[in-house]
């Protein structure tokens, strides 16, 4: 109905507008009454401007909304109380749309305010930024870890880690990257994990931060208090008794030997035999003080891995070969499911088959004696994890006790008689040095080792 109105009033200017236009050319063609026509020329302009007016004054509301909306003004409002009925409607609508922008923005602003709020409140720092290295987003714990009291652009870091500032900028998705800070109390480690996403057309890098040097510290504190207990462990078994059976027969030897001696008697035949028997137990601690300082030796002196494509299935099928007589004669079921022939991983093969043999011999050995005794080992590429392999070792022994699972990679801590305690923490050396990891689970009646190595291409 609005619409109807103001097409009604825009013809009826037109048609006072020709009107008035064809009653000047008749007063100027048929009479000479000049003053008349010059009030009619000037009704006439009148006219026009009337007629220009009330057409442009709807561009003139547009473009003022318009204007509005692109300062993300969103508090002006049209009149409508009193307004045109022509235009009443158009500035309802203007109104309408106000509002919603306004609620939009209101709800983008609380939206902001509140992920501001959670950032703030995470315990690791936070910093986004675009490709040019605008700040987007950065919370207090950054700029503590940083000694920054604002941030607008990361070339800023410069000053405080060249290293870092290219770090923040070459770092990919879903990459971890350690970087070192050097500052006048102490030097913090810094790791830091990054994620990107588009904004609006525009690529932006999320990169969290966190000190890790306290952790690390205290966790290669616990570890150095773990091996040192282990070794004191050790060499206290082994250097105790020598050094109280080299004092015994010390007591021996002057009592029994150069004391008759010097007296003229004989020597006691059996007080020989003690003294053999004695030197030999001595001889046979100092061994294995030896056997274990190049246990220790073989341990520090890993050497590097040399990592090339190593097809799985060959190398499993191999270590079965080599373990199937020693499975038979302890009366032990041993099952290797293979993966595809052509299912290669980046290993050191060499490597890579001695701790298969150490986690499957260790498998074995828990599972003897146990009726229907089994070792199993599955290798196959996880869902979702195409890039990487598998591989589990299972045994149905008793399980590894809580007190001992948090142990049994520390070198030389062993729960066997007869074991050196380096088999698994070598395993767990050489699996970092190929870019993977080990890890244990159990309970009674099931142990599970599993492997993860990296794939070509991966």
């Amino acid at each position: 109905m609005a619409y109807n109105g103001f097409r009604v009033k825009l013809l009826l200017r037109l048609l006072l507008l020709v009107g008035v236009v064809l009653l000047l050319m008749l007063v100027l063609f048929r009479t000479d009454w000049y003053i008349t026509a010059l009030l009619l020329f000037l009704l006439v302009l009148f006219l026009l401007y009337d007629l220009v007016h009330f057409v442009e004054r709807t561009n003139r509301d547009i473009s003022s909304f318009l204007q509005s909306i692109r300062h993300s003004d969103f508090t002006q409002r049209f009149a409508t109380e009193g307004a045109n009925a022509s235009y009443r409607e158009l500035y309802q609508s203007f109104n309408s749309i106000s509002e919603a922008f306004l609620q939009v923005k209101t709800e983008k602003q609380a939206h902001y305010h509140y992920l501001q709020a959670v950032v703030e409140q995470v315990g690791v720092g936070i910093l986004s930024f675009d490709e040019e290295g605008e700040v987007q987003l950065v919370n207090h714990v950054t700029k503590e870890l940083l000694h920054v009291p604002h941030l607008r652009h990361i070339d800023a870091l410069e000053r405080v880690s060249p290293e870092l500032v290219q770090a923040l900028y070459s770092i990919r998705p879903n990459e971890k990257r350690l970087v070192t800070l050097q500052s006048n109390v102490e030097p913090v480690l810094l790791n830091l994990n990054a994620n990107e996403l588009q904004l609006q057309g525009q690529l932006v890098k999320i990169v969290t931060l966190q000190n890790i040097q306290t952790e690390l510290e205290e966790q290669e504190l616990q570890t150095w208090q773990k091996v040192i207990r282990v070794l004191t462990h050790e060499i206290m078994n082994s250097v105790t008794p020598v050094v109280s059976l080299t004092s015994t027969l010390n007591n021996l030897l002057e009592q029994e030997v150069v004391q008759p001696l010097a007296a003229g008697k004989s020597i006691n035949e059996e007080v020989l035999e003690d003294m053999q028997a004695g030197l030999q137990t001595i001889e046979k601690r100092s061994a294995g003080m030896l056997h274990f300082v190049k246990n220790y030796r073989r341990l520090m002196r890993l050497p590097a891995s040399e990592l090339k494509p190593v097809r799985i299935a060959a190398l499993l099928r191999n270590v079965h070969l080599l373990l199937k007589q020693q499975a038979e004669e302890q009366r032990m079921r041993l099952k290797i499911f293979l993966p595809d022939e052509r299912t290669e991983v980046l290993a050191d093969a060499e490597q890579l088959e001695q701790v298969l043999i150490n986690l499957i011999k260790n498998a074995m050995e828990a599972s003897v004696g146990k009726k229907n005794a089994s070792v199993e080992v599955v290798a196959y590429a996880p869902e979702g994890e195409r890039d990487r392999l598998r591989i589990d070792v299972t045994d149905n022994g008793p399980g590894i006790p809580d007190d001992v699972l948090d142990k049994i990679f520390i070198p030389f801590y062993t729960t066997k008689k007869q074991g050196s305690g380096i088999g698994l923490s070598l395993s767990k050396q050489i699996m970092r040095q190929h870019g993977g990891s080990i890890r244990v689970k159990t309970q009674p009646g099931e142990t599970t080792f599993t492997l993860m190595l990296k794939r070509p291409g991966g």
